[in-house]
């Protein structure tokens, strides 16, 4: 509910930014005819209220925390005393092969999982297991909740 009314407050910021007069219709930038001949380069300068950065920064804070429905790289699945020390190492094994990825510790009681990638359709999983079933075996597609992509 917060976060609705913070993307519908921006949005209102946004659209009252900047409020548009206009004199006649331009379909082209050079019938404005403000360029000089010889030079065709202009600078635009745009002046918002500081609170629409604030309300930008928090509607991207939040996002981070949603999830979105995809799919997972499965590459450890252990229970036990020793289980969530196993999952940290193979997270910091993995993340040494393939830093361009993230790996994420699952528990599920009494169950330590450990799932590679944030992929958005099963074809990026498969393409992923692909690339780490040499170093990691017996790994597999799991559907599961994952963080949105990096912008």
């Amino acid at each position: 509910m917060k976060i609705k009314f913070l993307t519908a407050l921006g949005l209102l910021l946004l659209a009252s930014c900047g409020i548009v007069k206009a004199q006649r219709a331009v379909y082209d930038i050079s019938d404005l005819e403000i360029f000089p001949e010889d030079n065709s380069t202009a600078t635009v300068r745009i002046y918002c209220d500081s609170d629409l950065k604030t309300i930008e920064k928090n509607i991207i804070a939040g996002n981070k925390k949603r999830l979105a429905l995809g799919y997972s790289v499965q590459i450890f699945f252990g229970s036990g005393t020793d289980a969530q020390s196993k999952a940290e190492k193979v997270v910091k094994d993995f993340k040494q092969d393939f830093n361009d990825e993230d790996a994420d510790i699952v528990y599920e009681a009494p169950y330590f999982k450990v799932h590679a990638g944030n992929c958005r359709s099963r074809l990026e999983a498969t393409r992923l297991k692909k690339q780490v079933e040499n170093k990691f075996p017996g790994c597999f597609i799991v559907e599961c909740k994952i963080n949105y992509p990096k912008l």
